[in-house]
């Protein structure tokens, strides 16, 4: 069974993007390291980016309600780390993976067309 955490919270201020798990949820940072893999979830309107834990796939989900944080710190190419009260994971492949993300969505409704929609409408429109 994987493990799916959602990102409820994002804490973004000079020294990057946090995102905040629930105080529920544990996740082992010594024992976690990034895939450095996102991969589209359309039917939710997510994106998932995938870690690891003990050679398990933890997925964060992160809602499209919070991708206008994502933007904005993708384009002033901050840090961005997973957080929680036990400690923090840095992301360190999270902007790379997140442009290459959004260029294989544009126009391709392969992804169906509300999620090409919202990805075009937060990421690549001008504000």
């Amino acid at each position: 069974m994987r493990k799916m955490l959602t990102i409820e919270e994002i804490i973004q201020n000079e020294d990057g993007l946090f995102f905040k798990i629930e105080d529920n949820e544990t996740l082992n940072f010594d024992n976690c390291h990034e895939i450095g893999t996102m991969i589209a979830d359309s039917e939710q309107n997510s994106l998932l980016y995938i870690i690891e834990e003990n050679e398990e796939f933890v997925y964060i989900t992160i809602p499209v309600t919070l991708w206008a944080h994502i933007k904005k710190a993708n384009d002033q190419h901050q840090k961005v780390f997973l957080q929680s009260r036990d400690g923090q994971l840095e992301l360190n492949s999270w902007n790379d993976e997140l442009t290459y993300l959004v260029q294989n969505v544009e126009g391709n409704f392969n992804y169906g067309e509300e999620f090409v929609k919202q990805i075009q409408k937060v990421f690549l429109e001008e504000k």
